[in-house]
C-alpha cells in the first residue's frame, strides 16, 4: 500500500477571529476547498507544551503528565502520533522553531529532525522565524522527501505575548505564517493532504486559563478522500490524532481519548 502523505501545520497561539481577520488567502482558500471548523476546543492548561503533547499522544494532560511547558511525560508508555505512522511505514520529519518539542516522538521515529530555536529570538522581526524555518523544511524535503511532516511556526504565540493578541504585530504574524505555509504545501506533493490546526488562543497577553478565546482554536483540513465544508458538532484537539491515524490506514492505540473525524465515523459535515 502507498502511503498517503501528510503534512500536520501547527500555529501557535493562532485564534480563530485572528485567522479571519487576517489576510490569510492560503488558509481561506483551503477553508473554501476542504473542510475546517473554528470551534475547536483544546484541552486545560492552554499552555503550548501540554496542548501540542495532548494533540500528539491523544490524551488531556492530566493523563500524560506534561502540565507546564516542561515535558513530564516519559511515563506514558502509549505510542503518540508519529510513533504510529513510524510504525506504519511512513517516513517521518518534523520541523519546529521551540526546542522544548523535541520530545514529542521517541527516539527513532523521526526520519528527519530539524529545531531552529528562534520563535521567541528578540533579535527578530515579527515572524522571521517562521520564515527562516520555512526555508529550512523546503531545502530539507527536497533532499530527503517523507510521507508525514509535522511543522509547528511559533512566532504567532510570540507576538501575541510581546504586543497583545488582536495586536497589529499579532495580525502581521499571522499574516507571515499563512506564507509560510503556502511555500511549504508547494514544496509537498501535491496529493498530500493538509491539517492545520493551532494549541490553544490567546487572551491580552497571555493564555493557559480556560476563556473562550484561550480554549478556542481553528482546524482547516483538504486532501484526497477528504470531505468538504464545516466541521459540525463537538470537536477536540484530542481528536486530531485518531483522525489522522484513521485516514493513513494506521492503528489507534486504545489509550487515546479523541474521536475520528472522518466522516463515515461519529462526525458529519456539511457544505456551508
Amino acid at each position: 500500500m502507498t502511503n498517503k502523505p501528510i503534512a500536520l501545520i501547527l500555529v501557535d497561539g493562532l485564534r480563530p477571529d485572528g485567522l479571519l481577520q487576517a489576510n490569510t488567502s492560503t488558509l481561506k482558500r483551503l477553508m473554501l476547498t476542504g473542510a475546517y471548523s473554528l470551534q475547536v476546543q483544546t484541552v486545560l492548561p492552554s499552555w503550548t507544551l501540554p496542548c501540542i503533547t495532548s494533540l500528539v499522544l491523544g490524551v488531556p494532560p492530566q493523563a500524560h503528565g506534561t502540565l507546564t511547558n516542561t515535558f513530564a511525560s516519559q511515563k506514558w508508555e502509549a505510542p503518540g502520533l508519529i510513533d504510529v505512522l513510524h510504525e506504519t511505514g511512513y517516513k517521518t520529519a518534523a520541523f519546529y522553531n521551540w526546542a522544548e518539542l523535541r520530545d514529542l516522538a521517541r527516539p527513532g521515529s523521526l526520519d528527519l529532525s530539524v529545531c531552529l530555536n528562534t520563535a521567541e529570538s528578540h533579535d527578530l522581526q515579527v515572524g522571521e522565524s517562521d520564515t527562516a524555518l520555512t526555508a529550512l523544511a523546503v531545502d530539507a524535503l527536497v533532499q530527503h522527501p517523507v510521507d508525514f511532516v509535522f511543522f509547528y511556526l511559533g512566532c504567532v504565540d510570540t507576538a501575541g505575548h510581546r504586543y497583545g493578541w488582536m495586536s497589529p504585530q499579532y495580525i502581521q504574524a499571522i499574516e507571515n505564517a499563512d506564507l509560510c505555509i503556502e511555500r511549504l504545501l508547494d514544496a509537498l506533493p501535491e496529493e498530500t493532504s493538509a491539517w492545520i490546526i493551532a494549541d490553544h488562543g490567546g487572551l491580552g497577553y497571555t493564555h493557559g486559563a480556560n476563556s473562550e478565546e484561550e480554549l478556542t482554536i481553528p482546524l482547516v483540513t483538504q486532501g484526497s478522500g477528504l470531505p468538504k465544508g464545516v466541521i459540525e458538532g463537538p470537536i477536540s484537539i484530542l481528536d486530531i490524532a485518531p483522525t489522522i491515524a484513521a485516514y493513513a490506514a494506521a492503528a489507534v492505540p486504545s489509550e487515546w481519548q479523541g474521536h475520528t473525524l472522518l466522516p463515515d465515523r461519529s462526525q458529519t459535515l456539511s457544505n456551508g
